[in-house]
């Protein structure tokens, strides 16, 4: 039988990291709170009859949101051979308040103190055997990122049997439970941890005098992000186009070949125009994404994404949405699967609808390298054009949830922004290179393979009609009888052909096959938009319009069927009306009727929209319950604006 340990801890207190450190395997982290979600197992890596469990990071036993609840349940229901209560020592004094809660469990425990190497570094000085008999169990001081003194943390936990104690809670006599840790923590924190007495200013502080400020904090993070794109598209995208040249040379000498012995003019194609074409485009998109994942990495693991989701605080309160609404955003500019599995860690049922709903507006890994591909194409390699669309994403999150938070299903009452910022550090080399990893596994085997898949799919489409097959002779396909139907949906947007609208569809599948799919269908791809305004339009609906299906699946199983097709609609009309705006705006500016027909166009959009949802939210139905059909509805008044 093994013998369990689980590791607990606040968030961020490194709890991930030295999971991977004891198994061996990569599990997602960062330097910000809010990254594990859902308990991860996996076996000691010199015994496998251990089995270590990294829990979602907790600040208290018992608080209501979803994540704590899990890991306390975990806990109770099936309790482990030993705790490990893993501890920031860079901040001792919060962390050992779950170590006071824990102690009632009544577990065996070991006390890990993380990061000790950044005491040292601070001028602090651990006393760990003071910790120790202040809790009755071992105290180890570790370092998960370095490795250091992990094995002897494994050591002392499999061979520990002492149950944590806590005493002297009575002598704060008058106060609350939760008043009576705390004071028992200050009373004995300054017997742990010895301070210097003249505190110098961290680098972190001074870097936060700039990063944070509430004037240039903005703007910083604008020029973060283009710097980004700019690396991405330059550095990337140049390794991007020698890899496609090189698959375009491949193809034409295979297909020369080929001809040359007699083979059918459909194997030819098939092979030519759809295997190694799809291959060679998923091979150079790669490049783009290791640079722009590497980067993105970077932001997490340096802290500087903890201080982004700081600065976007006052923006997301404003309607409606709280602290815990921003990791879910920010995790969604990497995948929206995770981000929208990070809303589980949101108390409210109706804040995490509306952060479900708004989450997939954050451009992911699989969007943003969609935007570099249409920047380089359309605007010159312009890394502002790429960045922009984290910003539209901002704006239309903060737009549409003003508009969600009318409804009763959206309101939320939620307060203040509560979050850990974690200290800035050098970004991990390891750490970056397993994300590289991992990004590559991800690509290669599950959107590199969906890719492949969507472009042999739409060859056959296109190659095929109700004659059989049309060879070069595209317009007798049933792929253009599809895009063709549907591309009069598109004629408002700019983008009203049927390659656009084919594009479009097979973007469900994977965001990255839009690329490939206007690459396999269009010789040449700008006659596909009227204008770079279209094209700027079409990366707008890609950004807004529903996610990938994988995505899709893990929305379906968080909101169920009503909420979900409900949330269906919801991102296809935002995507849809923002589309039609920019569209509109560029119209206007290339005809020259000035800007402020385009600005005149936006608030009568706008107004349209706001009295549209008022006059709904008076007329129709909310199929509230207990409602009894053909009675006249008695909650209109509560709905009213």
């Amino acid at each position: 039988m093994n013998d369990i340990i689980a590791l607990v801890g606040n968030p961020n207190c490194g709890k991930t990291t030295l999971f991977n450190a004891l198994t061996g395997t990569y599990q997602k982290v960062g330097n910000w709170t809010g990254v594990t979600v859902e308990k991860k197992e996996g076996e000691y890596k010199k015994n496998k009859r251990i089995k270590i469990v990294d829990l979602p990071g907790l600040y208290a036993l018992k608080t209501g949101a979803n994540d704590e609840t899990a890991a306390y349940k975990y806990l109770i229901k099936t309790p482990p051979k030993v705790i490990i209560n893993v501890v920031d020592g860079t901040n001792l004094e919060r962390n050992l308040y779950l170590t006071t809660e824990l102690t009632t469990l009544k577990i065996p425990m070991v006390i890990a103190v993380n990061m000790c190497d950044q005491i040292e570094k601070k001028g602090d000085k651990l006393n760990d055997k003071e910790l120790s008999k202040l809790f009755g169990v071992p105290v180890i001081p570790v370092s998960a990122l370095k490795n250091f003194n992990v094995d002897e943390l494994i050591n002392v936990a499999i061979n520990n049997e002492k149950k944590p104690f806590l005493h002297n809670l009575n002598d704060y006599k008058g106060k609350t439970t939760v008043n009576k840790r705390y004071d028992f923590i200050e009373k004995n924190i300054k017997n742990i941890i010895n301070k210097p007495t003249i505190k110098m200013q961290t680098f972190t502080e001074k870097a936060d005098n700039v990063l944070m400020h509430r004037v240039w904090g903005i703007p910083i993070f604008f020029a973060v992000m283009v710097l980004v794109y700019f690396l991405s598209i330059n550095i990337g995208g140049l390794i991007g186009k020698k890899i496609s040249y090189a698959f375009e040379v491949f193809s034409k000498t295979v297909e020369i070949k080929l001809i040359g012995a007699g083979v059918s003019e459909w194997i030819i194609s098939l092979l030519c125009n759809a295997v190694i074409s799809s291959i060679g485009g998923v091979t150079s998109f790669l490049p783009q994404i290791l640079v722009l994942f590497a980067l993105m990495a970077i932001i997490e693991e340096s802290g500087y994404a903890a201080r982004v989701a700081f600065l976007l605080d006052r923006f997301f309160r404003s309607f409606g949405l709280g602290g815990k609404s921003l990791l879910p955003m920010i995790v969604s500019c990497g995948c929206t699967v995770t981000g929208i599995m990070a809303t589980r860690t949101i108390e409210g049922e109706n804040e995490r609808r509306m952060t479900v709903f708004l989450s997939p507006f954050m451009p992911c890994g699989a969007k943003t390298a969609v935007f570099a591909w249409f920047s380089t194409v359309f605007f010159s390699g312009s890394a502002l054009i790429a960045a922009s669309m984290y910003f539209l994403g901002i704006l239309c999150v903060g737009i549409f949830g003003i508009i969600l938070k009318r409804f009763n299903a959206f309101k939320s009452n939620n307060g203040g922004f509560l979050m850990e910022i974690p200290p800035l550090r050098f970004p991990s080399g390891k750490d970056v290179l397993f994300v590289l990893i991992e990004k590559v596994k991800e690509f290669t085997t599950k959107a590199g393979l969906i890719v492949f898949a969507v472009s042999v799919f739409l060859w056959l489409l296109m190659s095929v009609g109700v004659s059989g097959y049309v060879g070069s002779d595209i317009e007798k396909s049933f792929l253009f009888v599809i895009g063709n139907a549907l591309k009069y949906l598109f004629y408002p947007l700019g983008f009203g052909s049927w390659q656009a609208s084919v594009a479009i569809i097979s973007g469900f599948f994977a965001k990255e096959a839009v690329v490939e799919t206007l690459s396999l269908i269009s010789q040449d791809v700008h006659t596909v938009f009227n204008s770079a305004y279209s094209a700027y339009a079409f990366m707008a609906f890609i950004l807004l319009s529903p996610p990938c299906i994988a995505s899709l699946a893990t929305a379906h199983a968080e909101l169920g069927k009503k909420w979900f097709l409900g949330m269906l609609l919801f991102q296809t009309l935002s995507a849809y009306i923002v589309s039609f705006v920019i569209n509109s705006i560029g119209f206007l500016i290339e005809r020259r009727l000035g800007l402020l027909l385009s600005v005149l166009i936006v608030i009568i959009i706008m107004l349209s929209v706001f009295y549209a949802i008022k006059y709904l939210k008076k007329s129709k139905c909310r199929l509230c319950k207990n409602c009894k059909k053909g009675e006249k509805c008695q909650r209109v008044k509560r709905f009213t604006i």
